[in-house]
């Protein structure tokens, strides 16, 4: 006869995700310089007033591709004047004579933010109450099941907080509602609860 266990701390061990913001930038490829001379592409950004490489597999077909084919060829852009040395772009201030000037075009388009998250420590927990299923709707005409539950756990080194993710039996969970609440029976501890909601 199978006796059912008392607890779930037996369980296999939860991987947590902590997650951090993302700073990326976004550009448009409609304008790309050449360097003739070291067969590069590069773009420009108006903002930090630079110029990166960018791999000439990600050249859009309709892109306009200036051609920098000599070192006396200056861009342009607002009061600020750039030359090509043969390995990076500086910026100039004193043009040489008979320049070849080109107006830069900036590709940057806007700077934005994204959720990352990075593996912060596996705990063992303890399933609190039952497991609920429902269904939700992200998206229109797209209905996904929805597992819910509430887990409890005792490791002061894992701090849980919204928006974390949970993996529990190679499933994802999202972290809603982190809970602590002190105990002292007679030593002073804390018990850690927090609720999870599948998102795969």
């Amino acid at each position: 006869m199978n006796l059912k266990p008392r607890s779930t701390t037996l369980n296999e061990r939860a991987l947590l995700y902590k997650r951090f913001i993302g700073l990326e930038k976004s550009a448009n490829l409609q304008t790309i310089y050449y360097t003739t001379s070291t067969a590069t592409y590069w773009t420009f950004d108006s903002l930090t007033l630079s110029f990166s490489i960018i791999d000439s597999l990600l050249v859009p077909v309709n892109a306009t591709i200036k051609s920098i084919t000599d070192f006396s060829s200056v861009l342009q852009f607002q009061s600020h004047y750039f030359n090509y040395t043969g390995v990076a772009w500086q910026e100039i201030t004193n043009l040489p004579s008979l320049p070849t000037l080109l107006s830069a075009t900036f590709n940057n388009i806007a700077n934005y933010q994204t959720n990352k998250y990075y593996f912060n420590g596996s705990f063992d927990y303890m399933i609190k109450g039952s497991i609920e299923g429902t269904t939700t709707q992200y998206l229109k005409g797209n209905i996904i099941p929805l597992t819910s539950l509430n887990i409890k756990f005792f490791n002061d080194d894992i701090n849980l907080s919204p928006d974390d993710l949970v993996v529990i039996g190679k499933r994802l969970y999202s972290v809603e509602n982190p809970e602590t609440v002190a105990k002292r029976q007679p030593k002073a501890f804390n018990v850690h609860f927090a609720t999870l909601n599948s998102i795969l």
